[in-house]
């Protein structure tokens, strides 16, 4: 029988973090929830600054998870089961993001969930189409933010793809891997493109398995019949040039491809997008080939 856990919102953390102690370590195959609440929003809207709150605030983790068996050299594999939204806010901060020099003050709004849809206005509303924006194992050496930039191990990807049905690969650093989750949405456009999504409170399930030597460079997901490979860099042209060789290496070693059909496949089917806008990252999106 799979074993559950539910890690509440009490264990927060503000950053990827070696030398944090494991709030549980847990088999492979272990079904892990995770809470978050957001309390912070609340702050804001009582008339506290993000100054005196604190940005980390609003990207605190859960966590971290050791995951029993876990080194350096193998793969987390995790299941994105279930996402359950409880609260959601819309937040438009001055200065922040591209939009932020579109407002000279802070404005903050609860958007209420109903029917599968979250209200941002007093006629209109969006689809609730929850999704995890923060993810990641602990660094081999010093501290990954919750906030920026994306790593190798992880971090605040703010992908879209990130939601109930995907799998996340992410490549184990230290032992026990430490997993930490957070930063969830009720709803954000392709690459959030204001850097601010409908933020949210909820519990996220995920299945944690462990593939022993499975050698990944950077973070990947499946979606459907698509595997995405995450290419990162210190410009968007690097990323680019990272994703696509991936994407390469990918159809050769894994797919079977011969190397010249491989390259023609891509040519053909490879698809190439942004990814979330805390770093340079590109995704290269390969359907697997028929």
């Amino acid at each position: 029988m799979t074993s559950k856990l539910f890690i509440s919102s009490e264990s927060a953390a503000y950053g990827f973090d070696r030398s944090i102690p494991p709030v549980a370590e847990v088999e492979p195959g272990t079904v892990v929830s995770f809470q978050t609440n957001l309390s912070v929003m609340d702050r804001l809207i009582a008339g506290e600054s993000p100054a005196t709150v604190g940005m980390e605030q609003l990207n605190a983790v859960i966590g971290p998870v050791a995951v029993r068996g876990a080194e350096p050299g193998d793969a987390l594999r995790i299941e994105v089961l279930e996402i359950r939204i409880d609260r959601a806010w819309a937040a438009w901060l001055p200065g922040f993001g591209p939009l932020g020099g579109r407002t000279d003050r802070m404005r903050i709004m609860e958007t209420p969930i109903k029917g599968g849809r979250v209200r941002i206005g007093p006629t209109r509303s969006v689809p609730l189409e929850p999704m995890i924006g923060c993810v990641g194992v602990a660094p081999k050496e010093g501290i990954g933010s919750t906030l920026r930039p994306v790593y190798p191990f992880g971090g605040n990807m703010d992908l879209r793809e990130l939601s109930a049905g995907a799998t996340l690969w992410l490549p184990v650093q230290v032992a026990g891997a430490l997993l930490s989750v957070g930063d969830f949405h009720a709803a954000m456009g392709q690459g959030e493109p204001t850097a601010v999504a409908l933020e949210a409170a909820g519990v996220a399930t995920l299945r944690i398995e462990l593939e022993k030597a499975r050698h990944i460079s950077s973070p990947r997901l499946r979606t459907g019949s698509e595997t995405i490979l995450v290419g990162l860099g210190e410009n968007h042209v690097e990323a680019r040039q990272r994703a696509i060789e991936q994407a390469l290496d990918y159809l050769v070693d894994e797919c079977g491809l011969e190397l010249f059909e491989a390259y023609t496949y891509a040519s053909a089917r490879v698809g190439v997008r942004m990814g979330g806008p805390a770093g340079a990252t590109v995704l290269a999106v390969v359907p697997d080939p028929e």
